[in-house]
């Protein structure tokens, strides 16, 4: 089955968990998650002109250009836009499922997505790739208080022998 790679964010969700029935204004959270996600408007009108055509044919050339080394599982950046573009892009939604598993697999049509929207996403991705790189540092930065203490008195032992040695050292040169 082609969807087992992909089962968890495909999969429609209740109306009741959804909070709301049919599509209203996003709230300004959501809107701040579709601007971060890089579900612009832009994008989604670019979305409206594909074809599963254009799927095919972009699949097709992948194969036959050798770029299909070893594709890795989506990021989690690309997970969640993935489930937003779907629940906002209906037309992508229907491209997908004309798609998926007769044509191609789902990991394909990802990949071939991901692609063709490349130019309308890459500044969102980067600018998550960013967030994420700071968000580690800023983790790996954070000690606690103790091995921190520890540390610092490593240094100044270290320091102080350092001192002493060379005092030692420069003494019997002195006499």
């Amino acid at each position: 089955m082609a969807f087992s790679s992909f089962t968890w964010p495909f999969r429609r969700r209740s109306s009741n968990g959804g909070g709301g029935a049919g599509p209203s204004k996003p709230s300004a959270a959501e809107g701040k998650e579709e601007e971060e996600l890089g579900v612009t408007p832009q994008l989604l009108d670019f979305l409206r002109t594909l074809s599963p055509d254009a799927f095919k044919s972009s699949a097709v050339q992948l194969n036959q250009g050798d770029s299909a080394e070893a594709v890795g599982e989506l990021s989690d950046w690309q997970q969640r836009h993935a489930v937003l573009v779907l629940g906002r892009a209906k037309e992508l939604a229907k491209i997908r499922y004309d798609l998926c598993p007769r044509h191609m697999k789902d990991k394909q049509f990802w990949t071939v997505y991901f692609l063709l929207s490349r130019s309308y996403i890459l500044p969102y991705e980067l600018q998550a790739i960013q967030k994420e790189k700071i968000r580690r540092m800023e983790a790996e930065n954070e000690k606690p208080i103790d091995a921190i203490t520890v540390e610092v008195e490593m240094q100044e032992s270290k320091c102080s022998r350092g001192s002493r040695t060379f005092q030692d050292d420069s003494e019997p040169q002195d006499s």
